[in-house]
């Protein structure tokens, strides 16, 4: 896993807003998460699971995609 601190991401030139796409399934999580982000400076966009992530690239270019290492792990049944 690669942890990177909202601080570790460089604010591009031309004064323009870096935005991140988070991609967290539990709530709570990404509440903090969008919290951090936004502290830091940066615009944030949520999706809760793969396919909306999916769907907001189709439109956007983030810097940077935080993605929860939990969305992808099979459901034990």
């Amino acid at each position: 896993m690669i942890a990177i601190t909202p601080d570790a991401v460089d604010e591009p030139a031309g004064g323009v807003t870096p935005w991140v796409l988070l991609v967290v399934s539990d709530e709570r999580k990404r509440r903090l998460a969008r919290r951090l982000w936004e502290e830091a400076g940066f615009a944030v966009e949520v999706a809760t699971s793969a396919l909306d992530a999916l769907e907001c690239l189709k439109v956007m270019t983030p810097s940077l995609v935080v993605v929860d290492d939990w969305l992808f792990r099979p459901v034990p049944r």
